[in-house]
């Protein structure tokens, strides 16, 4: 956020954990009215206002679609196949299938992180790919994925 004179710094955390702080570029002071809750002035209304679309536009299109996008790109640009989408309760869960006989290979969904460490409290989502695949190719995918990992870890790190 660079407007009204004011800077927003974001920091994101490799756990997914973003934070940040607002100054106020004419003193070089940070903006404290942010985190006080029982302000209601217009002014610092707006700012607030203005600091949480920042926070959850990086928290919609970061997270789970920056993980997700690159997997959906990958197995396009490998096999030619487009994900559908059939399950009402979960729109976007993306199925890809065999074109030939059409049963599925991979599920790409959503999943709150809490659901697969047992801390409930954790909230945060992540991109989870469910794939059928001979356990013979598996060694070569993990391989695969993890240096696919490490590479976007090296990308978001050059961009901090």
């Amino acid at each position: 956020m660079k407007s009204a004179n004011f800077l927003a710094k974001i920091r994101i955390l490799s756990a997914g954990k973003v934070s940040g702080n607002v100054y106020d570029l004419d003193t070089g002071e940070e903006y404290l009215l942010l985190r006080v809750e029982s302000n209601t002035g217009s002014f610092s209304a707006v700012v607030k206002a203005e600091y949480r679309t920042i926070l959850q536009d990086i928290a919609g299109k970061c997270f789970v679609k920056a993980q997700a996008d690159p997997i959906k790109d990958e197995i396009k640009a490998r096999y030619g196949d487009e994900p559908d989408f059939p399950f009402k309760k979960f729109p976007d869960y993306a199925v890809f299938r065999n074109p030939q006989n059409r049963k599925w290979y991979g599920l790409l969904m959503a999943v709150l992180l809490g659901k697969l460490t047992g801390d409930e409290k954790d909230q945060q989502e992540a991109a989870v790919l469910n794939l059928k695949l001979a356990e013979k190719k598996l060694p070569a995918l993990l391989e695969e994925a993890l240096a696919m990992l490490d590479e976007s870890r090296a990308f978001t790190e050059r961009k901090k």
